[in-house]
């Protein structure tokens, strides 16, 4: 087995010093997809594998005040916590290790091993021909709109360095920033991990939650299903209040130990992450429906979530004067009719599956992710966009059929035009 590099031990010393922990049999190597964290030997199932210590958590609060030493910046509150954890990234690219600033800085060994900037995959590294590639699917303008958010977080970011240290604005570029930003939106964890019972944020959780990163428990890489928990000790017996991961399988020698990041759909993965999953079962696509509020529904495989959709349409399309049993075999046909239209239109617009064979441009990991995207026509039944999109349509066509079978309930024969394939 590969033995670990310089850098990932002086990262692995830097993490024990400051009362963090390495299980002994968890090694920092070359994985199947990139670095990962895997077993030299055995390790048995509900034991920590690594910890981080609260202190070298990169958090909001603690990246501004480390800025605000280093720029000499007074109160600041225009700023969000990403933005503050990005200058703070950025500042060690930027001030070096040997500079008298330095000394606000102390994340160097964690950034070392962090994936150069020529390895990073997120949407926003995609060339001209490999994002045109995706033109006509949800992450197509989710990716414009992400670079459109992320240049404007830039630029006030760079006026905050620049106005105190007008020598580190001119090179804060944005290609750095665009590096600390895709770490964030890859490694983060929610702040709620910091609390004496972590977990990740429920959909309908309004508790407020901040990215933060843990140098170490981040590390690991994803697998979809993964039992696994994030464990904090913090109670008095403590000496290092800490973060740890404990996966609840065991681990054989020589494979990789994943973290779970919970449900994420390919298009979330492909813009934050940089990586898809084949097959995977949490695909989703955004849909709005003009004129109904603005509001966005998120609709998975076999239609999963499409109560809300449905309900609200169903609303437009009876109107406010209407009752619901008013007519209700003409409202759903309407409906049903207005569905499958909608869902017709995102079909046709989706991109040629066979787009990306034979470009020479398209790196072969980005085909491979447009691959699990949205996958070429011989697997479009079991996945990707066209699946959940093909599963609403069948949805909306039984919906079709029940009005039809209403109004003959209610003695009425609806005689429905067959559409004209010539």
């Amino acid at each position: 087995m590969d033995q670990e590099s310089e850098k990932v031990i002086r990262f692995k010393k830097w993490i024990t010093d400051h009362g963090g922990s390495f299980h002994p049999n968890a090694i920092y190597i070359q994985a199947s997809s990139g670095y990962g964290l895997v077993a030299a030997e055995d390790i048995p199932e509900d034991q920590e594998v690594v910890s981080c210590p609260f202190d070298l958590a990169v958090t909001g609060p603690a990246s501004e005040a480390a800025v605000s030493r280093a720029l000499d910046l007074g109160p600041d509150t225009s700023l969000s916590c990403k933005q503050w954890i990005c200058i703070y990234l950025v500042l060690h690219w930027i001030v070096g290790k040997d500079s008298e600033a330095s000394q606000h800085l102390k994340h160097f060994s964690y950034l070392e091993l962090l994936p150069p900037q020529r390895e990073l995959l997120t949407a926003l590294y995609f060339t001209e021909e490999e994002l045109d590639a995706f033109k006509g699917t949800n992450l197509y303008g989710a990716r414009n709109d992400r670079f459109q958010d992320w240049r404007t977080e830039w630029t006030q970011c760079r006026e905050i360095v620049s106005k105190s240290k007008p020598e580190w604005g001119t090179q804060f570029e944005w290609d750095l920033y665009l590096a600390a930003a895709t770490y964030i939106s890859s490694r983060a964890f929610p702040s709620t991990v910091l609390s004496d019972t972590p977990q990740l944020p429920r959909l309908d959780d309004e508790t407020p939650s901040d990215p933060v990163l843990l140098p170490g428990v981040d590390i690991a890489n994803h697998a979809r299903g993964q039992p696994v928990s994030w464990i904090t000790h913090t109670g008095p017996d403590t000496a290092v209040p800490r973060v740890a991961i404990v996966p609840h399988r065991a681990t054989l020698a020589g494979q990789e130990i994943f973290n779970n990041y919970g449900p994420k759909p390919n298009a979330e993965l492909i813009l934050g992450y940089g990586f898809t999953l084949p097959n995977n079962p949490d695909d989703t696509i955004i849909l709005k429906v003009g004129g109904i509020n603005g509001k966005k529904w998120s609709i998975g495989r076999d239609a999963t979530g499409v109560d809300g959709l449905w309900n609200e349409i169903l609303r437009a399309v009876r109107g406010e004067e209407e009752s619901e049993h008013d007519a209700a075999y003409e409202t759903m046909l309407d409906a049903s009719e207005a569905l499958q239209e909608m869902v017709s239109t995102l079909l046709e617009r989706l991109p040629d599956p066979n787009s990306v064979s034979g470009k020479y441009n398209i790196r072969p990991y980005v085909a491979q992710m447009f691959g699990h995207y949205y996958p070429s026509h011989t697997y479009c039944s079991t996945s990707g966009q066209h699946s959940v999109l093909t599963s609403l349509l069948e949805y909306s066509q039984q919906k079709e059929r029940e009005a039809i079978e209403l109004a003959r309930s209610q003695g009425i024969e609806l005689v429905m035009e067959e559409e004209d394939d010539s």
